[in-house]
């Protein structure tokens, strides 16, 4: 028997969001030499059209999709000198930027909502220059759409006394307590990413954002995702990507995951849906504990035995010890790909049922859940499946080419940090990691 969600106007199909599930398509594309272009941009929301067939529709509606890509500076620096403001301050790396919904139901409280937010902002030391409403264009909706459709607010601004090294976990408490007390939802507050989602089809996403046309917006980063739901409400706030990840599949792992949570003292929403859990946790790793995301990843999904460089009993032992004390966290069939700032990881979990697909054309690598995504003569090489528990990573630094780490590398590197924190294990000579 379907209820009502105590914050949307739309029925809901369980009692119990947890029981939800996604599956959806995925692409993500990494430009080769580190500079940021329209022309990725562009290309990934072209690339999810072509995958238009893995989405979902209710009553004629798309079930949602959206993308993350860099913060897009250059148009920021354009607002910025329009309204009298140092355009240079757009291009340093204390510049941050919040994308607010507002759920559609809290809409006449939006100047008290906006002013409070504001706020707690700058109470928490950050400066705000710049606050609107987002351009959108709410007359290409549907009609269940533009009945669930939130308010979208912008936000720009600089760490004003927060230390730059402090910039993206006070940004990370901030969005959590602001959300948590207001109900309202963030997309992304980031001052490395931003995120545009929408319900409805892929198609709908650069005409109800248009910044997303502007040849000035550029990124060399860009994750889109476009969903469908097997069970769960398509309501702007449900599309991906979120904070962190985009997902193509499910997971099965929601009671073990909260439980490891709660331990970690990670609070997990209770009208999460599975793929928002995993999200928070990965999102909680990086920004409370400490970890990198190609470490955060690890411990999420961490590797079996089979799966490990042989020969090297510490690193065997390291991984033994991360699965005794944290998991696993979770378990698909999910592919899953991640960005939190210069690391963009591509996943996919033991059970390795839900493709993605690894190439590179002349300009950008790519993952994506269909090899097919870019026509066939762009491509450098042939596309290459991730085998059940691989992983690769892609580190992004200014002015220099992409660097991609297989999952020996990867696992290397998180032996090397392992080390670093002063982690010592004996080394074993024998059993496995179950």
């Amino acid at each position: 028997m379907s209820t009502t969600h105590p914050l949307y106007d739309v029925p809901r199909l369980h009692r119990d969001d947890t029981d939800e599930r996604d599956a959806c398509a995925l692409i993500c594309a990494v430009r080769k030499g580190g500079q940021p272009t329209h022309g990725n941009v562009k290309r990934t929301i072209q690339a999810l059209t072509r995958m238009g067939h893995r989405t979902g529709f209710v009553d004629g509606e798309g079930d949602g999709v959206g993308i993350m890509t860099d913060i897009p500076r250059e148009l920021w620096a354009k607002t910025m000198a329009l309204q009298g403001l140092r355009s240079s301050l757009a291009t340093t790396s204390g510049f941050w930027v919040a994308h607010l919904m507002i759920p559609n139901h809290l809409r006449a409280e939006r100047e008290t909502l906006v002013t409070a937010i504001e706020t707690r902002i700058n109470a928490a030391g950050l400066d705000i220059l710049i606050q609107r409403d987002g351009l959108v264009m709410s007359y290409v909706l549907g009609r269940s759409a533009e009945k669930n459709e939130p308010l979208f607010v912008q936000f720009a601004g600089v760490n004003g006394s927060v230390p730059l090294d402090q910039l993206e976990p006070t940004i990370y408490r901030l969005q959590r307590e602001i959300e948590r007390e207001f109900g309202v939802h963030f997309p992304s507050f980031s001052s490395r990413s931003v995120v545009y989602k929408v319900q409805g089809t892929v198609e709908i996403l650069r005409r109800y954002y248009p910044e997303l046309r502007d040849p000035e917006y550029a990124s060399t980063i860009t994750l889109g995702h476009a969903r469908y739901s097997t069970n769960t409400n398509p309501i702007f706030e449900r599309a991906q990507p979120f904070n962190v990840l985009g997902h193509n599949g499910e997971f099965n792992t929601v009671s073990r995951l909260r439980y490891e949570a709660a331990m970690l003292g990670i609070e997990l929403a209770p009208t999460n849906s599975d793929s928002q859990d995993v999200d928070a946790v990965i999102d909680a790793l990086t920004m409370q504990h400490g970890l990198d995301l190609i470490e955060a990843m690890e411990y999420v999904f961490p590797p079996f035995e089979h799966d490990l460089m042989q020969g090297d009993d510490e690193l065997r032992a390291m991984y033994q010890d991360i699965r005794r004390g944290f998991g696993p966290f979770a378990q698909g069939p999910a592919a899953v790909v991640a960005r939190v700032g210069d690391h963009c990881v591509f996943s996919v979990d033991a059970l390795g049922l839900r493709p993605l697909w690894f190439g590179e054309t002349e300009k950008e690598y790519f993952a994506s859940s269909e090899r097919g995504v870019y026509p066939l003569d762009n491509m450098s090489k042939d596309p290459k499946p991730l085998a059940p528990g691989e992983k690769i990573a892609l580190v992004s630094r200014p002015g220099q080419e992409i660097e991609v780490l297989d999952y020996p590398a990867i696992q290397r590197h998180v032996q090397r940090r392992w080390r670093e924190r002063g982690a010592r294990v004996a080394p074993v000579a024998g059993g496995n990691n179950g």
